[in-house]
């Protein structure tokens, strides 16, 4: 493949040696600039993927001299072998546990009742904001805000703050003892890695997705004498609210470049991206490809994105209604398991999902949802009240656990990172407006809000569902939609009715675009209906010439 005059550019820069940064727009070929820098490269590379599956993926793509893993798997190796037995290094640990170890009891701190379990998951996040962090020590500012926390006074959360901090530390020197069976998990051995300040053994260190790098891996890559080079797109950093930090913005580098022109969708998604990126202060626009043609507006979608897990819900629900078989990206344990939660508030037992840390029983939730600080779970608050939790739990149950056999794939946007379908349909719940910092303003949205939709708008190839109204916040006016045919469930398709309308399950549209498509066309061309063998009354002649060849064989044998 011939280079790209921006690729061609960034191979240049990396020869100049120096830190190198490489902007890179959604779908602009980032993993293959990549290679073309080990390439162009004598000495020996790193590869960090985000995670193993992209790593296992890039083995096949980059030259032998570099290797590609996770910044886990370098650590995992580096551990001394005291920490090898049994489960210490991998097994992680629950609330329950933490509870039974540190010998927790109820506390009640300004008529919220925290119980041990409680208790527990506050010392483990705090414990996971440290070991995700760049700092040595924990301190205050890793105990998280969760649940009813957010409404309790100054003065009472630094007294819980202070107790957390003290038994995440004792806590973390129990992990750190290899004698000790409390286990470090895989946060844990990494921090633990990191704060032996490793010297890595490469000329040069390749970090992809550098927008949303944990603190602790840009701590390390900080120290090294290696040349280290952050490709990723500073507008697509979703994991903030987890601790990750955006390197695109945070760190200087000598060199920069950038890659602008898509290979994934042409310029019907690309200009609509590209305004979206100017509300959020980009100059540069994102170029399509001139060989695809993009719509915004599809009829039928292959995959639906949506902001919150209380939108997957209601998504899967309106699928299986439709008589089609959902797929969700990830799997349905943590919303089922979100919902086991709602059956613990109603049976008034405190729960340890972090959206209800606090609450006693269902209806203080439901009265949470009443405020500002609760708006987040009005929805799913709602499909709970409209739906109960445990029809909502044997619907998610009714999904397809793989992919290849749903007639249509369920993500968040945030799990939908990295992925691409040919037709994506974006839900309602994107783009909520916040109260305006000025009493009269108008309603804001939030930065972090606008980047979400960034991610989601560009997992499209060929054409993008999207709310008019959505759209039309960025100057954006949908033209021309790409129509396509009904889609049937593939659990249907084996009815005679279904198999005499015609319609194509979603893997014969698969297949029959392998086969028929091109760049320049857009939309999927079904394979049609094979024709059935013909019958014995179509066979026009077919009984006499079985009759004379019988006639033939007879007078062979007795003349």
């Amino acid at each position: 493949m011939q280079p790209t005059p921006e690729q061609t550019d960034a191979v240049d820069k990396f020869r100049k040696g120096g830190a190198l940064k490489i902007n890179a727009f959604a779908g602009t070929g980032k993993t293959t600039t990549l290679r073309l820098l080990s390439e162009a490269s004598g000495g020996r590379g790193l590869y960090l993927a985000f995670n193993r599956s992209i790593a296992e993926d890039a083995k096949a793509k980059f030259p032998k001299n570099t290797t590609c893993s996770t910044i886990h798997s370098i650590a995992f190796r580096a551990t001394p072998q005291a920490y090898r037995r049994g489960d210490k290094m991998t097994a992680a640990m629950n609330a329950n546990a933490v509870a039974s170890h540190l010998g927790y009891s109820d506390l009640v701190v300004d008529g919220v009742r925290l119980t041990p379990r409680s208790r527990g998951h506050l010392t483990l996040e705090t414990l996971r904001k440290f070991m995700q962090g760049g700092l040595a020590a924990i301190e205050r500012r890793h105990v998280p805000r969760l649940g009813k926390l957010e409404i309790l006074h100054d003065d009472t959360l630094a007294k819980l703050d202070a107790m957390t901090v003290e038994d995440a530390m004792g806590l973390w020197r129990r992990m750190c003892d290899p004698a000790d069976q409390i286990p470090l998990g895989h946060d844990g051995y990494l921090k633990m890695w990191a704060l032996s300040r490793p010297r890595i053994a490469a000329d040069f260190v390749l970090l992809d997705e550098a927008q949303d790098t944990n603190p602790v891996v840009l701590e390390v890559l900080r120290r090294q004498v290696a040349q280290i080079v952050y490709v990723g797109d500073r507008h697509q950093q979703i994991y903030e609210w987890r601790g990750a930090v955006n390197a695109m913005e945070r760190i200087d580098t000598p060199n920069e470049a950038h890659l602008t022109t898509s290979f994934r969708f042409g310029d019907g998604i690309a200009s609509a991206a590209s305004r979206v990126l100017e509300r959020l202060g980009e100059t540069r626009a994102l170029s399509g490809n001139p060989a695809v043609t993009s719509y915004i507006g599809c009829d039928g979608a292959d995959a639906v994105v949506a902001r919150t897990n209380a939108s997957v819900i209601s998504t899967v629900l309106r699928e299986l209604q439709a008589g089609r078989a959902p797929h969700v990206i990830g799997g349905v344990g943590e919303l089922v398991r979100m919902l086991r939660g709602v059956e613990y508030l109603k049976r008034g037992e405190p729960s340890d999902v972090t959206e209800f840390f606090g609450f006693e029983n269902w209806n203080e939730v439901v009265e949470h949802t009443k405020t500002p600080e609760g708006r987040n779970l009005k929805t799913f608050v709602g499909l709970v009240e409209s739906h109960g939790e445990a029809r909502l739990i044997q619907k998610l149950q009714e999904t397809r656990q793989d992919e290849a056999g749903a007639d249509v794939v369920v993500s968040t946007a945030h799990k939908a990172k990295g992925r691409e379908w040919d037709t994506v349909e974006l839900a309602d719940d994107f783009l909520p407006a916040q109260p305006s910092d000025d009493e009269d303003g108008p309603p804001r949205i939030d930065e972090a809000e606008i980047r979400l939709f960034y991610v989601a708008l560009t997992r499209a190839k060929t054409a993008v569902e999207v709310a008019p109204a959505a759209v039309a916040q960025f100057g954006v006016t949908p033209g021309p939609r790409l129509s396509r045919a009904a889609r049937p469930s593939k659990t249907a398709a084996s009815a005679p009715q279904a198999a005499s309308a015609g319609f194509p399950t979603s893997r014969q549209r698969r297949r029959a675009a392998d086969a028929t498509s091109s760049p320049s066309r857009p939309v999927r061309v079904a394979t049609p209906p094979r024709p059935a063998p013909p019958t014995r009354a179509a066979a026009g002649g077919g009984t006499w010439i079985w009759i004379a060849l019988a006639i033939g064989v007879l007078w062979l044998v007795f003349r």
